[in-house]
């Protein structure tokens, strides 16, 4: 099976110190193992628990979020 290493709500790489960590929830589906960041888990865990929501059986790849070029000082 296929692990899929970014969350598929918000696209978030999960990290090394995310892998020794519990603070990402795993759920299994055709495509494998799918791994939901802390803060994405708890945002949507009543539609999760309730079946509303099923991130193993989503795209397997979240877009990647662009990064906002820093503002320059006036």
């Amino acid at each position: 099976m296929d692990t899929i290493l970014r969350c598929p709500l918000c696209a978030r790489l999960r990290s090394d110190a995310d892998i020794r960590g519990l603070g990402w929830s795993s759920h299994h589906g055709p495509s494998g193992v799918v791994w939901v960041c802390g803060t994405c888990t708890r945002a949507n865990l009543v539609d999760i628990e309730l079946g509303l929501l099923d991130p193993a059986r989503m795209p397997s790849q979240a877009p990647v979020p662009q990064e906002v070029p820093a503002q320059r000082a006036a």
